[in-house]
């Protein structure tokens, strides 16, 4: 590590850590045992991917919810500073399953937010739900939404299905009609091919072959070749940035390295900083789009880069989801004036979802409810609509690098 990078990344620790002292300033009068948070604060726990394959995600979920506590802190529900307690799931199904059982039994957190993958998702939800402890995720597989959830499991993140369908529409319209797909061998890479599929063939386009890969490989040499010989118009990739970049690497020697899409959380900051602008110039990928034009967005953003001294590119999907959890939550226990319970679920449901006066920001929110309001919060992430079953609906973009940067080339509403 060059001399600049050290000193560039102890600056970062040491912004990181002093805002972790002041989210969890209130907890040095003790944060107590009662369920769903002590007489002094609230306590709410975080599960973050920091160490394993989502380790490019989780310093960021974890910057953007302590961002969120300090700006709930100000005018905390009930007047009871949120007291975070984070934890690493080590992108593990059962690690994460140790660690809820901290956060719930020990800690008990009132709501756990941060949660990353389907696969910890799925693990950790019997505990959740038996526990009566609310869930915010950013999951994708098919089975979060077929759980017998009671309302405690929210999704910040559209469901595979819709993301799967929305990579059909945003291909259609690029004018590509063959395709090969690769995808990580996980739940949710899983459920967004299927349902890719199902919409690519439905409308006529074909895919001339399907492979499926094993997570945290050095190199994919056989399968990139493979996916390369077939001569598609455009490989679609489900994957996270680690085997994103490996693939890239074992491609960019290739005479011909075909066209590339990949899911937008792939495609960021570490993906160049992996392979270099260059190996990524011209890679497409499509994502939920952010809410660019909020205020939610960009306050995140400013004060994301004061924080870490990093900027947070549109792509970086979990971090504004994991801010607009952890507002969203903190507006419900302010609507409720409760914890835990149906109460808290409805609320929810009631913060985030038309009719309502729009509200871009936690402390709008809080004003508007204390005036006797309903309210609808406008997130950094999305406009934060929920079915019947707290999936997330969400428009979409495609994206694409270019000069070192990605940009949007299509925003979109899936029909």
């Amino acid at each position: 590590m060059k001399g600049t990078e050290k000193i560039r990344t102890a600056m970062t620790s040491m912004r990181l850590l002093a805002l972790s002292c002041a989210v969890m300033v209130a907890a040095a009068c003790g944060s107590g045992g009662g369920s769903g948070g002590s007489a002094q604060g609230i306590d709410v726990g975080a599960l973050v991917p920091l160490s394993g394959g989502g380790a490019v995600y989780g310093p960021d979920i974890e910057a953007a919810l302590k961002i969120a506590v300090e700006e709930i802190n100000e005018n905390p529900p009930m007047g009871r500073p949120f007291l975070l307690h984070v934890a690493d799931s080590q992108t593990d199904p059962d690690a994460a399953t140790r660690a809820v059982q901290k956060l719930i039994n020990v800690n008990r957190s009132a709501a756990i937010m941060g949660v990353w993958s389907s696969a910890e998702t799925l693990a950790i939800a019997p505990m959740v739900i038996q526990s009566g402890t609310l869930l915010t995720t950013a999951a994708g597989a098919a089975g979060v939404t077929d759980l017998q959830d009671q309302d405690l499991v929210w999704r910040f993140y559209p469901p595979g299905k819709y993301t799967g369908a929305a990579i059909a529409q945003a291909v259609r319209e690029q004018g590509w009609r063959t395709v090969v797909t690769m995808s990580r061998n996980d739940p949710s890479g899983l459920t967004i091919i299927k349902s890719f599929r199902e919409a690519f063939e439905k409308s006529g386009g074909k895919v001339v072959d399907a492979i499926t890969y094993p997570a945290g490989q050095s190199s994919y040499t056989g399968e990139v070749r493979r996916a390369i010989d077939r001569k598609a118009d455009v490989i679609v990739n489900v994957g996270y940035t680690p085997e994103l970049s490996a693939m890239l690497k074992d491609a960019r020697n290739s005479p011909d390295k075909g066209t590339w899409l990949s899911v937008g959380w792939s495609v960021n900051q570490g993906l160049f900083d992996a392979v270099g602008a260059d190996v990524a110039e011209g890679l497409y990928s499509v994502d939920a789009a952010p809410n660019v034009e909020t205020p939610a967005f960009e306050r995140l953003r400013t004060t994301f880069k004061g924080t870490t001294g990093r900027t947070l590119l549109a792509s970086d999907t979990f971090a504004f989801y994991a801010y607009d959890s952890a507002i969203s939550v903190a507006l419900a226990m302010t609507a409720c004036n409760c914890t835990k319970g149906a109460e808290l679920t409805a609320a929810m449901a009631k913060v985030t979802t038309a009719p309502g006066t729009r509200v871009g920001s936690y402390a709008d929110g809080v004003a508007a409810l204390r005036g006797g309001g309903d309210i609808d919060y406008q997130g950094a992430s999305s406009d934060l609509e929920f079915d019947a079953k707290g999936d997330q609906l969400s428009g979409y973009g495609i994206y694409q690098v270019k000069g070192g940067e990605i940009a949007l080339v299509k925003k979109f509403e899936l029909p």
